[in-house]
């Protein structure tokens, strides 16, 4: 079946554009529009797939009408295409129910794949809130975890989002950390609402509700903050999380959640709920008790088969070496990621996330990594070695048997 489709825009050079950008057998233009009532009008008469609309600097009537389609026609999906894609028009667009927004695209083919990824996603949405008996869990929910504070937990969370997102995945951040989170400062984001809000608020939430409480990022990762004080904690059940896990992992492809250095029931939900656990340690003889301690819990509680275990801030030093990491905790390591305390504080200062603000780094490097081998589906593999190109020593795929 291919994929109908329809344009609208207020300018025809626009409506060319786009047109010469649909170049693929699988999808079908059907019409075009200018807008307005005459829109609505086509839309009725031809029934398209997908709608694409152009959205320009205070373009507040693109933005009325396309509530207008998603309120009234919710199985026809819009794209945005931006002129100028920044965190103030996307804001603008998921305030109008508008989620799958791009900026132009640069080639048929990758037009091409956005929008039969859109199609497939949205269409799988929309089955998921009528008949959830049938439902396919597609995505990973990926919790972060650390057996003590200042592990580098967040920093992880935060850039590894970004850079699965700048690869075009859906992704959800979300803050576990209810008491003393702050995944919003490394994105430089002020947020309105919290998972406080949507707990509060919402007694039956749903994709489009949950949604509304997330914070958008303009790398297009959506983020759900901590509560804005630690007190409002306790408001935050663990059934609640384990609902709204449930709930994102129906839409996006990624859901990272970060998480308090304790295993408190939250904590816990998120844990039993992930398909991959990414355990945070250091060298450094405290954490690594701890992390050791924390080990024998999920062994307990048969969660280890998830555990991902990664070294972070890994420096060369005489008194613990990588060796005696995996040897006092007796447990394989994953992946280290190196230690650059300058572009990792700079990063956090300017709310800038280091694989955008320093993609040329080492840190970067080691989480575009990270990136690479969940797309690729490798998560059973270990990312540590001698034979990687492109990272030199420090990093490379293998088979954990070998």
């Amino acid at each position: 079946m291919r994929i109908k489709v329809l344009l609208i825009s207020k300018m025809e050079r626009n409506i060319g554009a786009l047109r010469s950008m649909i170049d693929d057998a699988d999808i079908a233009v059907i019409g075009e529009s200018i807008g307005g009532s005459v829109a609505l009008d086509k839309i009725e008469n031809t029934s398209p797939d997908i709608i694409i609309m152009t959205l320009g600097a205070g373009d507040t009537d693109v933005l009325s009408l396309a509530e207008r389609i998603t309120l009234h026609r919710p199985r026809s999906f819009i794209i945005l295409v931006a002129e100028n894609l920044d965190i103030e028009t996307m804001q603008a667009a998921v305030a109008a129910g508008c989620h799958n927004i791009t900026e132009f695209p640069s080639s048929p083919k990758e037009f091409g794949e956005y929008i039969k990824t859109i199609y497939n996603n949205e269409s799988l949405r929309i089955k998921s809130l009528s008949d959830k008996d049938t439902l396919v869990w597609a995505s990973t929910v990926i919790t972060i975890f650390g057996a003590k504070g200042g592990l580098g937990k967040s920093t992880i969370a935060a850039n590894l989002a970004v850079k699965l997102a700048e690869k075009r995945k859906k992704v959800a951040l979300i803050d576990l950390d209810l008491q003393f989170g702050d995944l919003h400062i490394f994105l430089d984001i002020e947020p309105k609402d919290t998972i406080t809000e949507l707990v509060q608020d919402v007694m039956t939430p749903n994709i489009d509700s949950v949604r509304s409480y997330m914070a958008v990022h303009s790398s297009g990762v959506h983020l759900l903050c901590a509560p804005k004080s630690p007190e409002y904690a306790e408001l935050v059940s663990a059934e609640k999380v384990q609902s709204l896990l449930s709930l994102l992992r129906s839409y996006y492809d990624y859901v990272i959640v970060d998480t308090s250095p304790s295993f408190n029931d939250v904590t816990m939900t998120a844990i039993e709920a992930s398909s991959i656990i990414f355990f945070v340690t250091g060298l450094d003889i405290s954490i690594l008790r701890n992390s050791k301690l924390s080990i024998a819990i999920l062994e307990s509680l048969q969660q280890t088969d998830k555990v991902r275990l990664i070294v972070n801030k890994a420096v060369d030093i005489n008194s613990i070496t990588i060796n005696d990491v995996q040897r006092i905790i007796g447990y394989p390591i994953w992946a280290k990621i190196p230690s650059d305390y300058k572009v990792a504080v700079n990063a956090l200062n300017r709310g800038v996330p280091f694989v955008t603000g320093a993609p040329n780094s080492k840190l970067s490097e080691s989480v575009s990594l990270l990136s690479d081998v969940l797309i690729k589906g490798s998560s059973n593999y270990s990312i540590m070695g001698k034979n990687n190109k492109r990272l030199g020593k420090k990093f490379s795929i293998f088979n954990k048997k070998q």
